[in-house]
């Protein structure tokens, strides 16, 4: 073999396959026992001008020597070498290995010895004197060719197999019209079989499908195959494995069609992805599929052994939504990441650390028999992940909460576990975050009561049982309305009229508060414009804006169609948010606050003084003013630093022009505090409480 070139004796390069044209001519072999047939196939390539070059061999011994040495291209054998047999040698080479054309040499035609000499591996033969310098010359040249194209073949083959067989890949090749199916031991054992305890069938292949893949995987395999509308069949399904479980595994293939474009064969390949499937690709934990199975192993392994125990931890980040709006997914990731190999360090060997998505990870701790040993664990994470993180050149900080159930007897399935410690979870975030939460039965008691009230209130908004209320605002100088606030009521037919506090708390922890708050809004505004119209009076609506609102990217727009549909001018609107809602809100929802300021909407700090950035987020965001809170004007009657602190909330607010409300004013002394301090709209029992349309209409026409 020329090293430099990568190209070998055969003409084949061996790093492509191709066959390629070599310099030197090609070598002919003779192994013939007299000189004189030498001599003679020397004149015959003389005569044809052959570039071909001959050597000879006279013996069984230096013939096979020569054979083995693998110099020559072609070989011409004579039947009889003396006293031993041509044909005995030629078994002798290909037994050894040796794969160039040998072409027999028989001293008459003989069908006996033509067979007998093609059964032992001969190329072909000729009968001495029956061939041509010509012919001598052509079929030379023509087995050196075919003998280079079936070596790159060979190694085309080889370094397809070897690829294959390194890709642990298996192979499968359907034969259409036979009906055949070929599937390779590597296929077979993917699922657990050796290769003779699988029947070579389409249908023992699509039986072993899971039920809910099968019909998918089926009609994408006939798609491809009895039409040109899929360029290849591919397809993810679950196969189940001898022992009864299941492997994620995709297949491939391709169809090979006739000149009609009818397919005759189809080929391909089977791809174990079940880790793939069962590991989480960011941080390389367990997903959900491979934390669930191993839970329901635990599940099992409890309800066989009465002294068998485990626990399972949900883990919720604190601050992670806002790091990731913040400095974008990329640093979001790498802190997910961060967070993996800390939670790994927190547990042993034997337990396991899942992400379930997004910011959720779960912990399975094996063997822990009593709730000490993962308390010790919560502990230890929470005190892990309140550590600094370096990331994206920051450092970062984030928390955890935790919630724990511990298996017990109680439980019926594993899926039920699992949710009791992601109901601690929001126990502990509800109480203060940073904390953890051992799950008890009151928690499930509450979880049934809030899934109840979910229920109810889907199908409230469906049924259009949830009512808009209007409490007024009035002018404290006169005492005439100014506008409204719109309050949500749920009138239940069954349970009458329910309390705002016993149901948005559910609509807040879920999506339906968005749609609630829409519905208050519509409804809220079209009302507003009728009074309008009917008084002639510039009366204003407030409805209020939860924080989810702000998660989502057409809260802005939704206002704005319905001030316009309504037919009201902007600036009749007015939003309350809390103060907490303002808190880490992400670059988007501060653009969603601004685009309300643009169109007209005035923008109002609710229950201020209570929360935790009060002073900040005035400068921050585009506000026109702010609701005092109930609780200091309750504490205008009483003793103690009250009014000084009400004094300071408006001084600031008029040095920022700001307008302020006062809430929940239910006495005269009351009103004339706030009166005095400059206060000059308020809200609250003392002038009307929250009423139906009907009462706040027949309201409206003694006030206004």
């Amino acid at each position: 073999m020329n090293i430099d070139s990568g190209i070998n004796t055969r003409g084949i390069d061996v790093r492509s396959g191709r066959i390629v044209t070599v310099s030197h001519p090609s070598r002919l072999l003779l192994i013939d026992d007299t000189r004189f047939a030498r001599d003679v196939l020397q004149e015959l390539l003389t005569e044809a001008r052959s570039k071909i070059s001959l050597d000879w061999r006279s013996d069984y011994a230096t013939g096979l020597e020569a054979l083995l040495s693998d110099e020559f291209d072609v070989c011409l054998l004579d039947v009889q070498l003396g006293e031993r047999s041509g044909l005995d040698l030629l078994r002798d080479a290909r037994a050894r290995g040796v794969r160039m054309p040998i072409v027999v040499l028989t001293g008459h035609g003989s069908d006996a010895v033509d067979d007998e000499a093609l059964r032992a591996g001969a190329s072909d033969y000729l009968v001495k004197g029956d061939f041509s310098a010509t012919t001598l010359d052509r079929m030379v040249r023509y087995l050196v060719e075919r003998s280079r194209s079936q070596e790159a073949l060979r190694d085309s083959e080889e370094r397809f197999s070897l690829a294959m067989e390194g890709s642990n890949d298996g192979l499968w090749d359907w034969r259409v019209d036979a009906k055949v199916l070929h599937l390779s031991a590597r296929w077979k054992r993917i699922i657990g079989f050796e290769a003779d305890e699988l029947a070579d069938t389409l249908d023992a292949w699509f039986e072993r499908i899971h039920e809910d893949d099968r019909v998918k995987a089926r009609h994408e395999f006939t798609r491809h195959l009895e039409g040109n509308e899929t360029p290849y069949f591919e397809n993810e399904h679950r196969l189940q494995h001898k022992d009864g479980s299941w492997r994620h595994v995709l297949a491939r293939g391709k169809a090979v069609r006739d000149g009609r474009g009818r397919a005759t064969r189809m080929v391909g390949s089977l791809t174990d992805i079940t880790l793939a499937k069962s590991r989480d690709p960011l941080t390389g934990l367990p997903n959900r599929v491979l934390f669930l199975d191993r839970l329901e192993h635990s599940f099992h392994r409890a309800a066989r052994d009465d002294a068998y125990r485990f626990s399972v931890l949900f883990i919720d980040l604190d601050r992670f939504k806002n790091i990731n709006d913040s400095l974008g997914h990329d640093a979001g990731d790498e802190l997910l990441v961060s967070i993996a190999r800390r939670l790994e360090r927190c547990v042993r060997l034997v337990d396991t650390v899942a992400r379930m998505g997004g910011d959720e990870f779960v912990v399975l701790l094996d063997e822990s028999r009593e709730p000490d040993g993962a308390t010790r664990v919560a502990s230890r994470i929470i005190e892990e992940l309140g550590r600094p993180f370096r990331i994206a050149g920051r450092e970062l900080f984030t928390g955890a909460s935790v919630g724990i159930a511990m298996s017990a007897p109680q439980y019926l399935t594993p899926g039920e576990l699992l949710r009791d410690a992601d109901n601690a979870m929001y126990r502990a975030k509800a109480e203060g975050r940073g904390r953890f939460v051992i799950f008890d039965s009151t928690m499930h008691a509450r979880a049934m009561h809030v899934l109840s009230v979910e229920s109810g209130l889907r199908r409230a908004l469906e049924d259009d049982e949830l009512e808009v209320f209007y409490q007024p605002v009035v002018a404290m100088d006169s005492g005439r309305p100014v506008g409204f606030e719109a309050l949500v009521r749920w009138r239940h037919p069954e349970r009458g009229l329910i309390s705002p506090a016993d149901f948005i708390p559910v609509a807040e922890d879920s999506s339906l508060i968005v749609l609630l708050d829409l519905h208050v809004l519509k409804t809220a505004a079209l009302q507003l414009k009728a009074w309008r119209d009917s008084f002639g009076a510039d009366l204003s609506i407030s409805v209020n804006a939860s924080r989810r609102h702000f998660s989502r990217s057409e809260y802005a727009a939704s206002v704005q169609q319905a001030i316009s549909h309504a037919g009201l001018p902007p600036t009749a609107l007015r939003v309350e948010v809390t103060e907490s809602v303002t808190m880490d809100l992400p670059e988007s929802a501060k653009e969603q606050l601004e685009q309300l300021h643009r169109f007209g909407v005035r923008l109002f700090v609710d229950d201020f003084g209570v929360g935790y950035s009060s002073l900040s987020m005035l400068h921050t965001y585009p506000f026109s003013g702010l609701k005092l809170d109930r609780s200091f004007v309750s504490g205008l009657d009483g003793p103690g630093r009250t009014m000084e602190i009400v004094r300071a909330i408006f001084a600031i607010a008029q040095t920022l022009k700001l307008e302020v409300v006062a809430e929940g004013v239910e006495t005269e002394a009351q009103h004339h505090a706030l009166f005095a301090l400059g206060c000059t709209r308020a809200q609250g029992y003392r002038y009307g409480k929250p009423m139906t349309r009907e009462d706040a209409e027949t309201w409206l026409q003694q006030h206004a």
